[in-house]
């Protein structure tokens, strides 16, 4: 009988000097070379395994906070890497604590937050796998060992926090006053909450009046802002567009949803009381069109968040949905979008600056019925300018720039109005 011992194995740490300096720059060279953009090419791939992720209604605030949260645990883990410390003290950054908080409050079960986790943890692992199979070994082995060793036990200190997180606030939720009003809205705007008088006795809001939904959420890849900041703007929009104290549904930590009463505003006037308003730094708000009872409610809602997905391709931190609405008809199939584009204004689609100056230029030579002074007037350009660009866009297109050819006019606002959506970006250089 063998009186061998095997010798304990000693907790996972972050690797030490005795790794040695090269496996160490390896490993830091897998997070180091784009940190950010690496976390988001991670929450990218998240919303595309994950279903329940993909469904969210607002699924462009659920996307950046899920952007901020892996870019932070990727800065988490290339911090230990460089101090090179233990692995005792990890615990859930705040954008983890305010994301599980989020899962509760959007009513995503706690596995698809686990689920969340593994995925992230195989991702970075393949990341790291990536970078150090150019090693060879033994090198390449002794790589994945840490980093295999490193990634499961940070993503499990973290995740079993990230999950007391969500069970704790999930309990005070469902007691919660908050949870009332939430579910009570979403089931106005799912249809299945349809008698106006209980609903609104629970929220505490008059549903069968005219309504004006606004969407109040940070910019697009902008920084986090201050607990508060977007209720006070949704309620500064409330008040600019004639509404009373609104309603309001925090959605996650980067939107609100808002609905203020409107009796006897139209859609212009909402749209024009808007483009007075000015949001504090870093704040965008989006906002339907006045309707009338429960429908109403729902629908200006949906013109809301319909003009909220175009606020990364708009400049200006307000957007109506009224000034948006052919934009946001045309560009429904983003797929298809970008190919009736292409079709249309063939060379004219390139991603240069010279080509989008065309474009501009020929929009607005059509929306102001093929005259070259009123063109100029909107471009602040001279008239000379507006028409030598014409022509040009005209030898571009091999057809004439004029008014009457709605699906030139139509591509032409959807390469105009949002670029980033229906526009090829320029191919990168190669590197070396």
């Amino acid at each position: 009988m063998s009186t061998h011992r095997t010798a304990p194995i000693p907790p996972p740490t972050v690797p030490g000097p005795e790794v040695g300096p090269a496996l160490r720059d390896e490993l830091l060279c897998a997070l180091a070379l784009d940190d950010d953009a690496l976390g988001r090419g991670i929450a990218g791939t998240l919303h595309a395994r994950i279903p329940e992720l993909a469904e969210v209604r607002d699924q462009r605030a659920m996307l950046a906070e899920t952007e901020a949260c892996c870019t932070t645990h990727v800065a988490g883990i290339l911090g230990l890497l460089e101090g090179g410390t233990p692995l005792a003290d990890v615990a859930v950054p705040d954008c983890g604590r305010e994301y599980a908080v989020g899962f509760v409050h959007r009513r995503i079960p706690l596995p698809v937050l686990m689920r969340a986790y593994r995925f992230g943890q195989q991702e970075l692992w393949e990341t790291f796998a990536r970078r150090l199979r150019t090693l060879g070994e033994p090198a390449a082995g002794e790589g994945l060992r840490t980093a295999t060793a490193l990634l499961f036990e940070y993503v499990d200190r973290v995740a079993r926090d990230a999950s007391a997180i969500y069970q704790s606030e999930r309990d005070g939720w469902i007691r919660s006053a908050a949870a009332v009003r939430a579910e009570t809205v979403r089931g106005l705007l799912a249809g299945e909450e349809r008698d106006p008088d209980v609903a609104g006795r629970r929220l505490a809001y008059e549903l069968r009046g005219t309504h004006t939904a606004l969407v109040v959420s940070v910019a697009p890849g902008g920084p986090p802002v201050a607990p508060g900041v977007l209720e006070r703007a949704a309620r500064a929009a409330a008040s600019a567009v004639g509404g009373g104290d609104p309603l309001l549904l925090p959605v996650g930590t980067s939107a609100v949803w808002a609905w203020t009463a409107t009796p006897g505003v139209d859609g212009d006037e909402v749209e024009g009381r808007l483009a007075r308003l000015t949001p504090g730094p870093g704040v965008r708000v989006a906002a339907g069109r006045p309707a009338d009872g429960v429908e109403g409610f729902r629908l200006s809602h949906e013109e809301a968040r319909h003009a909220a997905e175009l606020h990364g391709d708009l400049p200006g931190p307000v957007t109506s949905y009224r000034s948006v609405e052919l934009v946001s008809l045309l560009g429904a199939d983003p797929a298809r979008a970008r190919r009736f584009v292409l079709r249309e204004l063939g060379p004219l689609a390139r991603p240069d600056g010279v080509a989008a100056s065309l474009r501009e230029t020929a929009l607005a030579f059509l929306d102001h019925g093929g005259s070259h002074v009123g063109a100029a007037a909107a471009l602040h350009v001279h008239k000379n300018t507006v028409y030598s660009r014409v022509r040009r866009a005209e030898r571009e297109l091999g057809a004439p720039v004029v008014p009457g050819r709605a699906a030139l006019h139509a591509a032409l606002t959807l390469a105009v109005t949002t670029p980033g959506r229906v526009i090829a970006p320029a191919p990168r250089p190669p590197s070396g």
